[in-house]
């Protein structure tokens, strides 16, 4: 009895294994992983499919020689300890519980954006540059004395410390523009330096596409335009986002994927200043190939 016991066990933690390899495989091929981890994250994610698989095979080993081994006191034995699996403890029963009930809930819902619901929930982040101005370093806010300032051409000046300098940088390049585009190159270091610099960029004009998202606390003319930014995995995605007003806001609805052109204004929502398009036009266009943005890796070099 003893050692069909021991043979449950390991079967079961081989089964485990093999269906998240089974589900990280069958995502890799259908193109999938970008919904779950950013791109610097594929290859880790991979090779932990192969590291998965590799154990799953010496669990079925050890499931195996349990069954023909004639001690099969011997054979119950685990490296971590000399116990016996003979009795399913209600500790171990939930440590099954834990793997397998994501794993049902991966294989029984399809892969899919994080949409208008989830970014709701997590929060519409309007000011992105928060992190910079409100952490222990510093900041090129105007109540701080920064280091230093870049002029541009027109004469701009955009007040920067050690910390802010790249975005100072990217700011300054955006200024010279007649029409400033935010690409996915720079999605997220452009939104940040349009949030640091608001009083300078007041009156410019912007491109820029995203999905409609809208909270509650919105006006009727109201509506939001942005992306989740992943840094690592899906689970520390946050919906950036900038304030889109416009004529005919209802014809937009949460979750299309739309361009606006206007000129920036700043509003107060929520007791924050906030950059606002103040839009002319706004378009359908097709959602990208990725759906999320991340950071560029070369940004500030």
């Amino acid at each position: 009895m003893q050692k069909w016991s021991t043979f449950a066990h390991r079967t079961i933690r081989a089964a485990v294994l093999l269906s998240f390899v089974i589900f990280i495989v069958q995502i890799s091929r259908s193109d999938a992983l970008i919904y779950y981890v950013a791109p610097t994250m594929n290859l880790w994610v991979k090779s932990l499919a192969v590291g998965m698989y590799v154990l799953a095979m010496h669990q079925l080993y050890l499931a195996v020689r349990a069954i023909r081994a004639k001690n099969p006191t011997a054979a119950a034995a685990c490296s971590c300890s000399a116990h016996s699996h003979d009795h399913w403890k209600p500790g171990v029963i939930i440590m099954y519980g834990v793997l397998i009930i994501p794993l049902v809930l991966a294989f029984s819902f399809p892969s899919a954006v994080l949409g208008s619901q989830m970014a709701a929930k997590k929060g519409l982040n309007f000011t992105p540059s928060g992190i910079l101005v409100n952490n222990n370093y510093g900041d090129a806010s105007p109540n701080l004395i920064p280091n230093d300032k870049l002029q541009s051409d027109t004469g701009q000046v955009f007040p920067f410390n050690e910390y802010t300098k790249p975005y100072a940088k990217r700011a300054a390049e955006m200024y010279k523009e007649p029409l400033i585009v935010i690409n996915d190159n720079f999605y997220i270091e452009s939104l940040t330096s349009l949030d640091l610099y608001q009083d300078q960029f007041v009156g410019k004009k912007v491109q820029i596409s995203g999905y409609v998202y809208r909270l509650d606390t919105m006006s009727k003319s109201q509506f939001a335009l942005g992306r989740f930014s992943m840094r690592c995995c899906v689970a520390d995605s946050v919906p950036l986002a900038i304030l889109v007003e416009a004529d005919t806001p209802e014809q937009w609805k949460n979750d299309m994927y739309a361009v606006a052109l206007g000129t920036i204004e700043k509003r107060q929502f929520e007791g924050k200043d906030v950059l606002t398009i103040v839009a002319k036009t706004v378009d359908t266009q097709d959602a990208p190939t990725s759906p999320y943005v991340y950071q560029n890796p070369y940004f500030g070099t």
